[in-house]
């Protein structure tokens, strides 16, 4: 697909992309363009653009093809290293959870939960999953977003990385209790994702906290 025939209009510039609003009837879209690196060879560059929008857009089609709530691709510009996904319309979690009522808050906790186990069960993770890159729209069923930075892993250690950087993400930029509410991540991850997995990611996510305690200490 030739991303140049749509209508750009600028949403959000970023250190690895930068993000348009477009519109592909009967859908609005968002278009992700990779940047240019100036420090790398041109021919280089074009490379790890092109494989890394690859590598994204595989991610994110395998992640809805498991029941994640996912952007859907609508189509892939390689030549100028762009995804084409459809335009998730609602607010950023990071700016809405704290002004939940706490029955919607901790309903919310355990659907990220449900998500992200399904990811992992799929052999998907993440690679940044924060509450900035959690869209809720309105009825408040949260779809992940930006999966720039996602691998195909069944690693233990991989898959609690990203639970710990959303138990890191809920603790360090919402006033909520870090152990009730990652509690309730864990609820709806456990559900989704089930025992054998839980056990092991949920174990990684702990000791990987640990160790950061320990460091921040030294």
């Amino acid at each position: 697909m030739d991303s140049s025939t749509l209508e750009l209009h600028p949403l959000h510039r970023g250190a690895e992309a930068d993000l348009f609003l477009s519109e592909l009837p009967p859908w609005k879209a968002v278009v992700k363009r990779r940047v240019r690196k100036a420090y790398r060879h041109e021919e280089l560059d074009a490379k790890i653009r092109k494989e890394r929008t690859v590598k994204e857009s595989s991610a994110i089609h395998e992640a809805k093809i498991a029941g994640a709530r996912t952007p859907s691709i609508l189509g892939l510009d390689l030549e100028r290293s762009s995804i084409i996904m459809t335009f998730i319309d609602g607010k950023v979690a990071r700016d809405a959870i704290d002004t939940m009522v706490d029955s919607r808050r901790l309903h919310l906790l355990e659907e990220i939960g449900r998500q992200v186990g399904l990811l992992h069960s799929a052999g998907i993770v993440h690679g940044d999953l924060t509450t900035s890159n959690i869209i809720l729209p309105e009825d408040e069923r949260p779809f992940i977003i930006d999966f720039g930075m996602a691998s195909r892993s069944s690693e233990p250690e991989d898959r609690g990385t990203d639970l710990h950087l959303i138990q890191r993400s809920l603790i360090a930029t919402h006033a909520l209790d870090p152990t009730s509410s990652f509690r309730r991540v864990a609820k709806g991850y456990r559900e989704s994702a089930g025992d054998k997995i839980a056990e092991s990611s949920l174990r990684k996510a702990a000791e990987i906290a640990r160790r950061g305690r320990y460091f921040a200490i030294r």
